[in-house]
């Protein structure tokens, strides 16, 4: 990101909240060494224009403070910092609104989006081809096909092996955790107490990094390889729609929907391709595209 004359560079916990920087993809690497060195570090806000507050970034850490909501309450203050996949369109019911998820069709007609995209040019999959979703379901099904297209191996053989239901299941979950459609949510802390070694105080804000806690090598072995069998054999649930009695309303339409698009992915006679360069969200909460160009082969 260009910076201005004399500007000194973001630091790795600064640009966590810099909207630009997601433009050209989740920092990974930013992730990676503070959750090495400072797992749980202070930030200031002002890149996002908003109160300071302490990022955790373990999936251990981002785990417990899921697991006690009555320690780490969720906070709401108008703008989406959770997994709000039950949202409706204007002038239906409010975002957030348990009853919002009974507008979603849960039996999705995935073969009919994907007849959206012509069979002999290029499509937008986020603008064309998912446009009348929710955004964040719109965004999981956009994120979970560019895993898919991002590793092609893996896609053809999940094609040759689509029979395998604990293996398409699994691929599902993969997705979830390889993207992570919400970023970050948001709570606070209720009464003193201790995260990561330090020590946060009764009414400080923090910041539970969803997309780092999915992407935390010391639980999730080589993370940022779309590995479709991982969730075989593990134990450890990806924390993609946060965790326990708090966790996201929508968790289970946004897998009814990404296996039903799975599956008519894997049945379709021909493979979809990248049409071009996909143009991501500007933004530091929400994971998706602005533009996801597709064709089929031809």
């Amino acid at each position: 990101m260009p910076q201005r004359r004399g500007a000194p560079p973001l630091t790795d916990a600064g640009a966590l909240d810099c909207a630009d920087v997601y433009a050209r993809g989740v920092p990974h690497d930013r992730f990676d060494r503070l959750r090495a060195r400072t797992p749980v570090v202070w930030q200031d806000g002002r890149t996002a224009g908003r109160p300071g507050g302490w990022a955790v970034l373990r999936y251990a850490d981002v785990h417990r403070a899921l697991r006690r909501p009555e320690l780490f309450s969720p906070l709401c203050d108008g703008v989406l910092h959770g997994p709000m996949i039950g949202d409706v369109p204007e002038g239906g019911r409010p975002p957030g609104d348990p009853r919002g998820a009974a507008l979603i069709d849960m039996d999705p007609p995935a073969r009919a989006m994907l007849g959206r995209i012509p069979r002999d040019r290029a499509a937008d999959f986020a603008g064309d081809v998912v446009r009348d979703l929710p955004e964040t379901l719109r965004n999981a099904l956009a994120g979970g096909l560019y895993a898919l297209l991002r590793h092609p191996g893996e896609y053809e053989r999940l094609r040759a092996e689509r029979s395998d239901e604990e293996l398409v299941d699994s691929a599902v979950e993969e997705m979830l955790r390889w993207w992570t459609p919400v970023l970050q949510v948001w709570r606070t802390v209720q009464r003193d107490t201790v995260v990561g070694g330090v020590p946060l105080l009764a009414g400080e804000r923090v910041t539970l990094w969803l997309v780092s806690a999915n992407h935390d090598g010391e639980v999730f072995p080589d993370p940022g390889r779309f590995v479709p069998e991982r969730f075989v054999r593990s134990a450890r649930p990806h924390l993609c729609f946060g965790f326990g009695y708090r966790a996201c309303i929508g968790a289970r339409l946004a897998r009814v929907h990404l296996r039903a698009l799975l599956t008519a992915l894997l049945e379709h006679p021909r493979t979809l391709r990248l049409a071009g360069e996909p143009v991501r969200l500007r933004s530091s909460a929400r994971h998706g595209f602005e533009r996801l160009p597709v064709r089929w082969d031809p």
